[in-house]
């Protein structure tokens, strides 16, 4: 079910403000500025005291929600930003909200967070997003990743390779490449399509080490994995797709 965290809210130049909610699961989180700076924000998801989103630029954030919503993005940076995290299922224990952090720095107004919780039948993995500032690191439970530069620079020239290496494979695609295959996913055509690369998209979570060059001009990867559940948050996943198909007559 659709919830709302926060409305029309002002968050002063260099300081943060944190919405909560108090949910059994939670699949998404919604965040809508409509006003200038907006793109320099940090964002920090929490679910009790696990981190699934760890201030993250919000500009990096617009990168993966092109990949997922038709929005079209606004061109200039006074007219707002919209963003959508998706974190698979993630199912709470009773003493576990969820917090979402915005760091200003400068002041935004209008900012509006919603979220996806509750839904029914949503038995799935949950999703950790992850932001690196390294060049050289590696993703555990690896799903997929997006680069961009933190300047918010255009990659689509950036000619540098990006060595990535898995179990059972390895490939060096330079950052052109990368934002080919970022091009060849966006859903909206915007202004923002030369701002990032798509380094890979795996089917099964798998441990993957990154490598490039600290010349290039990009700098950040964020990364989507899966994280580990335990069998308490399989059965209340379960328990709630029964009660949900009861519910329903079926």
């Amino acid at each position: 079910m659709l919830v709302s965290l926060a409305n029309n809210q002002t968050i002063a130049a260099n300081s943060s403000a944190t919405y909560t909610y108090s949910p059994n699961s939670v699949q998404k989180v919604f965040i809508n500025v409509e006003d200038e700076h907006w793109e320099q924000a940090l964002v920090t998801v929490q679910i009790g005291s696990t981190t699934i989103c760890n201030g993250i630029q919000a500009f990096g954030l617009m990168g993966l929600t092109q990949l997922s919503s038709g929005t079209n993005q606004s061109a200039t940076s006074a007219e707002g930003g919209f963003l959508v995290l998706e974190f698979g299922n993630h199912e709470c224990s009773q003493a576990d909200n969820l917090y979402v952090t915005i760091q200003a720095s400068s002041e935004i107004s209008a900012t509006d967070v919603s979220a996806i919780v509750d839904t029914p039948g949503s038995v799935g993995a949950p999703i950790r997003l992850t932001e690196y500032s390294d060049n050289t690191f590696t993703s555990m439970n690896n799903l997929s990743a997006i680069s961009y530069d933190s300047a918010h620079a255009t990659v689509d020239e950036d000619a540098y390779n990006c060595e990535i290496r898995t179990a059972i494979s390895s490939s060096a695609p330079s950052f052109i490449s990368a934002s080919s295959y970022y091009q060849a996913h966006i859903v909206a055509s915007n202004m923002y399509y030369t701002n990032f690369g798509l380094l890979n998209v795996h089917g099964v979570p798998l441990k993957t080490t990154y490598n490039y060059s600290s010349a290039a001009v990009t700098d950040r990867i964020i990364t989507m994995e899966q994280m580990p559940q335990t069998q308490e948050q399989r059965n209340q996943a379960k328990r709630s797709s029964r009660l949900a198909v009861y519910a329903s007559g079926k």
